[in-house]
């Protein structure tokens, strides 16, 4: 049974920042309640003041905007998945949002509230990396944009201060014939799986198969989800062959610090991750040589 709460819906962007910062510390923003709700039924979480922002229509879309994608913190991940502006120009993202959860959940679950759930294991969270996302962050007293990769500061943790929110995410539009992205993940099971191990990778390609820049970003196996430099600075300039795919998939693999929990080991999310990132770069590599 839920305790008592007060309930608040604001219809704009002013109030909800307003009212953040008179009740700093005791309002908790409800977006798509896929978590919060879940959480406040387990009594995990008992806010004074529960702000639903489900009506505020400038956190909502997906257009382009100065070469850029902007991405509402209110789309949903089903928004996100089939989204022709995300496919096109981050494969990796439509993947990752279309793995999340299940149908039900996708209809309701929005990337806000995926951001600031700060789950290491999160589906949308390596392709934000891996393609050079940026959240936007408001309060009453002004915003500012951010890496997304300065965002988190542990499980469970951002950088959010009580009377801020995430009012947008945005990431460079790309050349489709130059840029690919991708998204891969094991689970324990085909819906509803939380990650056990995930990778994602964006990189710019020549036509003779270099890769003139390349992130990549994994899943599950650190507090938060990790950029994998040494197998970037590995691959940069080089055109990948089964030897070097080898040698970043070990790289990789030797950045990762994951736990033990009911789901794997440390040392199976070590092989797993290794294994995605090759699957990746084995199906670049072959795409080019075709």
């Amino acid at each position: 049974m839920l305790h008592r709460f007060e309930y608040i819906r604001p219809e704009h962007l002013g109030d909800v920042l307003d009212i953040l910062k008179q009740r700093k510390g005791q309002a908790r923003v409800l977006a798509g309640g896929t978590d919060l709700l879940v959480r406040m039924k387990e009594d995990a979480v008992r806010p004074e003041v529960l702000m639903d922002i489900g009506r505020v229509d400038e956190l909502r879309g997906i257009r382009p905007e100065n070469r850029s994608i902007w991405i509402g913190p209110l789309a949903t991940h089903r928004e996100i998945a089939g989204s022709d502006l995300i496919r096109r120009h981050a494969p990796a993202l439509a993947e990752g949002a279309a793995r999340v959860g299940s149908p039900q959940i996708r209809q309701r679950a929005t990337i806000g509230g995926n951001l600031v759930n700060a789950s290491p294991a999160a589906d949308t969270v390596p392709p934000l990396f891996a393609i050079g996302a940026e959240v936007h962050i408001s309060s009453a007293g002004g915003g500012r944009w951010l890496a997304v990769e300065d965002f988190f500061l542990g499980p469970g943790e951002t950088v959010l201060e009580p009377d801020e929110l995430v009012t947008g995410l945005r990431f460079p539009q790309t050349d489709g014939d130059r840029v690919a992205s991708r998204y891969e993940k094991f689970g324990t099971r085909n819906a509803l799986s939380v990650a056990v191990a995930s990778v994602a990778a964006a990189a710019a390609r020549e036509p003779d198969g270099t890769l003139t820049w390349i992130r990549i970003a994994l899943g599950s196996v650190s507090p938060t989800v990790l950029r994998v430099r040494d197998a970037e600075k590995l691959l940069t300039g080089r055109i990948p062959d089964g030897g070097l795919i080898d040698r970043a998939a070990r790289a990789a693999a030797g950045q990762c610090c994951p736990i033990d929990d009911v789901r794997g080991s440390a040392w199976y999310r070590r092989q797993l991750a290794a294994a995605l990132l090759k699957r990746i770069l084995g199906d670049w590599t072959e795409k080019d040589q075709r």
